[in-house]
């Protein structure tokens, strides 16, 4: 049987395929350096996104300004807001002239109260069937709706003579109220009424000045002329 010596073998050519296979470590292919680094920032992109949006957030809760807590609303000071001087003001009736007209030397408003303060008042009024009344006070308060004059300091109010009278009624008070709406007179304080020579004192009054009805109450007293 004939030897083969190493010698008289001749090498076997590898398929070219073969030829490309990389190197391996470990029985695994090794990549090249840019690829590795390539394929590990791929592998912790997640949690760098992750850690970016958390910073995000963080950076937004700093940076948003606080919500600022309900303030109670400023209280209005009981302070005017306009006043004049020398005025008059008209109220008129649906229909015909006016009914009445008040004047003050000065007239200053306060928006606290919706009111009107005036100094040196005077008041004319008309009511449906012409009797009038006149009124005048060192000051008066007017309500925002003009519907109630409360005047005080020296306050007298007049009603003029009717038809079946020889003399006008007078009502004195240190305060006395004058009702538009109701068309009343009343006072809660003292108050003093005249009619030519009868004179009567009572604590408190309520006159109705559309019927003429009269109602004194507290320690009524009075002089009333002979007839």
């Amino acid at each position: 049987m004939a030897s083969l010596d190493d010698d008289d073998v001749n090498p076997v050519p590898l398929p070219p395929l073969l030829n490309r296979l990389p190197d391996t470590v470990g029985g695994h292919p090794t990549l090249p350096w840019g690829e590795r680094v390539r394929n590990g920032l791929l592998g912790q992109l997640p949690l760098f996104l992750m850690a970016l949006l958390a910073a995000a957030t963080w950076w937004l809760v700093q940076s948003t300004p606080e919500p600022e807590p309900d303030r109670p609303a400023a209280l209005l000071r009981h302070e005017p807001d306009y006043a004049m001087r020398g005025f008059s003001v008209q109220h008129y009736a649906v229909t015909g002239p006016a009914r009445g007209v008040i004047e003050g030397d000065v007239v200053r408003h306060y928006p606290d109260t919706d009111t009107l303060e005036i100094d040196g008042v005077r008041l004319r009024w008309r009511d449906d069937q012409g009797h009038a009344l006149r009124a005048t006070a060192a000051r008066a308060v007017v309500s925002g709706t003009g519907d109630e004059v409360r005047l005080s300091g020296g306050a007298v109010v007049e009603r003029e003579r009717l038809a079946d009278e020889d003399a006008p009624l007078t009502f004195t008070s240190e305060e006395l109220v004058f009702d538009r709406q109701a068309d009343q007179v009343r006072s809660a304080r003292p108050v003093t009424l005249r009619q030519g020579q009868a004179v009567i004192e009572a604590r408190t009054l309520v006159y109705d000045h559309a019927d003429g009805r009269l109602e004194l109450q507290g320690a009524v007293k009075g002089r009333l002329p002979a007839r």
